[in-house]
């Protein structure tokens, strides 16, 4: 490190002193020679370390004895070499691992490029016997296997059926019944998990494999049992297999694990394919009778949806027929009185003039609110299509849409609205269905609290148009007010508080106010609450 600093131009000047626990006379020349200016040991004498750090600030320079400068130079020389031979070594040895280490990941580079293609290749393969010799015939030869032997569940779950590779390619061997020791030994192990050496060697299924034939005494052994993918704890089967010599690897095992696995997925699969491709095949026969039988449907459901729209129309119409019953009786009667004095030839006397501009206004009135409620019908049946911005009084708006909601009970003839229109302007451009949908949100807020009477009042100037709507159903908790605009309130947690809770069409107010530019706020009183509307008139 000295040498190293010693070579840079900025710090040649800088003072260097060696406080080591190497103590011997050589480490001492060989600190000096290599750089340092001085050289204090350890331990340190606390009383003399202060004077010592001082001298060297002050100039003071360690030099080496006359005649003892080659000397360090060759002890320097000597153990920088042997560092050096050291890291060598350490590198030769490292060097060797990595080449060994790289020669197994190319092996296993080499199997699993293989295991994939082969995956690629069976992927349309639906015989059974084709994908077991294909499998099993390249698992025998990757690992060089001697016997290998694989059982699987029969289709009956009676038995499990065997098929063995060998030279002489794949043969079907003696099944074996679901209680065999074996096959429930099999089935109380972790799926996927191979038993290899002498922990296959100790266990109960050593012998039991040695009477099947599974494997040879002296060989390595090794078995893989493969749990259901539909069925958990129960046993799909399991390969058994053996070779004279090496002991299987870690790496073969889990080799040999994923050969299994794939043997089962494609086995699976190609039962699949073709208990699929029966349904299909019986799902084509009767095609036509379903498609003749999904027009029939839908023909009924237009007809029960245009059905459902005309009970609803008619109940509406109705309701509102009831409604027009007293504007229509005023007409009536009022025409009736108009009549009396308009046969008389005489000039109307005062009083009779007075009651004649009476029944005219009267009638002016019934005939505002039969054409108000006419219109509105005639929105509301036309509603569920886009509507174009038009020029809308939302004075009339609000008195027909109430009449309109009272017709179709949802404003209970029991709790009265009572109006105060006091806004000079009322002309507003914009969509009606959207003034429609603010105001029924309204109401229905209003009504949350089964409040005994509704307070309806418009006020502003030149630039707002001002809406407040006053119930008197009770307090809601503040911080449940506080959520009253937040959208999607049934995905959000509840807060803790009893009571009243804001109408859940408030959020789509606020986003219909947003979009003219409005705003939208809830406010408590003492009885219930009140909501109002802002919307600027420019």
């Amino acid at each position: 490190m000295a040498t190293k600093l010693r070579q840079s131009r900025d710090l040649d000047a800088t003072l260097i002193v060696a406080l080591t626990a190497k103590t011997m006379r050589h480490d001492r020349e060989t600190a000096l020679v290599t750089g340092c200016d001085g050289f204090i040991s350890k331990p340190i004498d606390p009383f003399l370390f202060v004077g010592q750090v001082e001298a060297y600030l002050g100039g003071q320079r360690d030099r080496i004895e006359q005649g003892r400068e080659g000397a360090a130079l060759r002890q320097f020389s000597r153990q920088v070499v042997e560092h050096l031979e050291t890291q060598l070594r350490e590198a030769q040895d490292g060097n060797r691992k990595l080449l060994e280490v790289q020669s197994e990941l190319e092996q296993h580079s080499r199997h699993l490029s293989r295991l994939l293609s082969l995956s690629k290749e069976i992927i349309p393969v639906q015989d059974a016997g084709e994908i077991l010799a294909r499998v099993l015939g390249q698992l025998h030869e990757d690992l060089g296997l001697g016997s290998l032997r694989v059982y699987r569940m029969h289709g009956s779950g009676a038995y499990y059926q065997g098929f063995s590779k060998g030279g002489d390619g794949l043969e079907e061997t003696q099944v074996l019944a679901v209680t065999h020791p074996l096959a429930t030994w099999a089935g109380s192990l972790p799926g996927g998990a191979p038993l290899t050496g002498a922990e296959l060697r100790l266990s109960p299924a050593w012998e039991l494999g040695i009477d099947l034939g599974l494997w040879d005494p002296k060989a390595q052994a090794l078995l893989l049992p493969l749990s259901s993918r539909s069925e958990d704890g129960r046993l799909w089967g399991f390969l058994a297999t053996d070779r004279i010599a090496p002991a299987f690897l870690p790496f073969e095992a889990e080799l040999a694990g994923l050969y299994a696995g794939i043997l089962q997925v494609s086995l699976e699969n190609a039962g699949l394919i073709a208990h699929l491709a029966e349904t299909s095949q019986a799902l084509g026969s009767s095609y036509e009778g379903l498609e003749s039988a999904y027009e029939a449907l839908k023909d009924a459901q237009r007809a029960l949806g245009t059905q459902n729209r005309k009970t609803a129309l008619g109940g509406l119409f109705m309701n509102m027929a009831q409604q027009l019953q007293t504007p229509v009786q005023t007409l009536k009667e009022e025409s009736a009185i108009l009549s009396i004095f308009m046969d008389r030839p005489q000039v109307p006397a005062a009083h009779e003039r007075a009651e004649c501009h009476r029944s005219m206004d009267q009638i002016r009135k019934a005939i505002s609110k039969v054409d108000g409620l006419v219109r509105a019908l005639l929105r509301r049946a036309g509603q569920g299509e886009a509507t174009a911005p038009e020029w809308i009084h939302l004075h009339d708006l609000l008195k027909e849409e109430l009449d309109l909601m009272q017709a179709e009970g949802l404003l209970p003839d029991t709790c009265p609205v009572a109006f105060n229109l006091q806004a000079p302007r009322d002309l507003l451009f914009g969509v009606y269905k959207d003034f429609v949908e603010v105001i029924g949100h309204l109401i229905v807020h209003a009504l949350g609290g089964s409040p005994r009477t509704i307070h309806l009042r418009t006020w502003g100037g030149k630039r707002h148009f001002r809406i407040e709507v006053e119930d008197d159903g009770g307090p809601i908790h503040p911080a449940v007010l506080e959520e009253a605009f937040e959208p999607f309130p049934d995905l959000r947690p509840q807060v803790e508080a009893g009571g009243r809770r804001p109408g859940q069409g408030l959020p789509a107010c606020a986003q219909l106010m947003n979009a003219y530019g409005g705003t939208v706020q809830v406010l408590p009183t003492a009885e219930g609450t009140l909501v109002r509307l802002s919307l600027p008139m420019e």
